[in-house]
């Protein structure tokens, strides 16, 4: 018998007392049940006759029935279930199966642990099956194990309820940080842009940033810019915060030739072209010092799904989690991420990930950028400006975001001097809308501070 054989005819784990501590608990303490639901639904349990048994216990609490041995046989002998669970004498089994209910939510954690087991083993039984039946593509194929192992993971996920009481103490407790803090109008990470902090009061934890434009306004450099302000003023006060950017666009190489051309302020033309001299060349061993002290992580493999975009990021955050832990997400951009099934349409594929992308950065509880592209709807316009209703592809991107931040360049359209960026703030869920202005320093790939008169200074960091 051949080893794949062999595993599927294997007896799926199980754990029978762990089910049968969860149902004697409840009969002893009918007051567990909510907390054991929260836990485990009736398909968990492995055995049928502990099914019907947990399904017949939940009725009786939907139905506001008191939970005890006697109506617990009334309602199985009602719906003719008696003797498929054993009968009045397993039921009294159950009963004496645990001294108490105390451990219910414990055997009930246990229930569950080992049904995401089995749920694995049924989905891989089921990739193994597709695959060598080979009536799908390889890409549909791995796009429909990434669904499987997603349905399996979703079962592990808890519900979490608190009180008002402690809600409001975590409240006060942030806004005692804040008061704490040098800079009062920055609760968030600051992106290094005075204007903009202003406005946002920096990028916030667990809320998803959408930055959007039309191609070659420079969305990723803005984003560059900001990472960079990031991670080298995390270098100037101590320790670099951890960063990651998911590059689906521009390989690695080219993001650290613009990064340095930043830092340095060397013309990137010129670094293209090699005609340095030695005063670019001491400028970028300079800013290459700096840039090798930052901890900005880069992964350029083309074609992510969020299954492994956020994958990545777990394992970098499980990392760092005794420096400070993951910090801030890029993604450049949306549109470019892999969806999960090819065959849905691109509405729903880009509303899936948008609510992905939401839920990374609350489950990690840091700020994610995500860069998107929005229609040629703004360039038929008079002043050329993106709105909201411009997005690419879904509304629901709107609906995700915490923020919108539009970019727009109005020396591209109206044929004066193409040193300016205006952050059009679309959307802030829990802040002003408006507008600010950057100046852009194209031949170093630089978004500074804007200066009224165009004077060129060091704005920025």
């Amino acid at each position: 018998m051949s080893n794949d054989q062999q595993l599927t005819d294997r007896l799926p784990p199980q754990n029978r007392d762990a089910e049968r501590g969860v149902l004697g608990g409840i009969l002893r303490d009918p007051d567990t049940l909510p907390t054991v639901q929260q836990h485990i639904v009736t398909d968990n349990f492995y055995f049928d006759a502990h099914q019907k048994i947990y399904q017949a216990l939940c009725d009786l609490a939907t139905d506001a029935q008191p939970i005890d041995l006697v109506l617990l046989y009334d309602r199985l002998r009602k719906n003719k279930q008696l003797e498929d669970v054993g009968g009045q004498a397993y039921l009294v089994e159950l009963w004496e199966a645990v001294p108490t209910g105390a451990n219910a939510e414990y055997h009930a954690k246990l229930v569950k642990d080992t049904a995401m087991v089995r749920g694995l083993i049924h989905a891989s039984n089921e990739i193994l099956r597709d695959a060598y039946d080979r009536t799908q593509s390889g890409d549909e194929l791995v796009a429909q194990a990434e669904r499987k192992i997603m349905e399996v993971a979703k079962q592990g996920m808890v519900g979490e309820t608190a009180v008002l009481s402690t809600v409001v103490k975590e409240a006060f407790d942030r806004l005692d940080s804040r008061i704490g803090q040098d800079n009062l109008a920055i609760s968030g990470l600051p992106s290094g842009y005075v204007d903009l902090d202003n406005m946002t009061a920096g990028l916030h934890n667990t809320e998803l940033v959408i930055i959007a434009a039309r191609p070659s306004v420079g969305k990723t450099a803005f984003a560059l810019n900001v990472v960079r302000n990031i991670i080298v003023e995390g270098v100037s006060s101590g320790q670099s915060p951890v960063v990651m950017f998911f590059s689906l666009e521009m390989a690695r190489i080219e993001l650290a030739e613009r990064l340095l051309c930043c830092q340095s302020r060397v013309g990137s033309h010129n670094v293209r072209k090699g005609h340095l001299n030695s005063d670019d060349l001491q400028k970028l061993m300079d800013a290459g010092d700096i840039l090798r002290r930052c901890r900005l992580y880069i992964d350029d493999t083309p074609s992510r799904t969020m299954i492994q975009i956020a994958a990545s990021a777990r394992r970098l955050q499980k990392k760092h989690e005794r420096d400070g832990g993951l910090k801030l997400i890029v993604i450049d951009y949306l549109q470019l991420i892999e969806p999960e099934n090819r065959r849905d349409p691109r509405q729903e594929q880009v509303a899936q990930i948008s609510r992905r992308l939401k839920f990374l950065a609350r489950e990690l509880k840091i700020p994610v950028i995500a860069l998107a592209q929005v229609n040629r709807a703004s360039e038929d316009r008079q002043d050329h400006k993106p709105r909201l209703s411009d997005l690419r592809e879904s509304g629901s991107i709107e609906q995700d975001a915490d923020t919108c931040m539009m970019l727009h360049r109005p020396g591209k359209f109206e044929g004066q001097e193409d040193n300016v960026l205006e952050v059009i703030i679309a959307k802030q869920r829990n802040g002003p809308t408006g507008e600010i202005t950057l100046t852009w320093r194209k031949e170093y790939n630089r978004y500074e501070s804007y200066i009224a008169d165009v004077n060129m200074g060091d704005g920025g960091i």
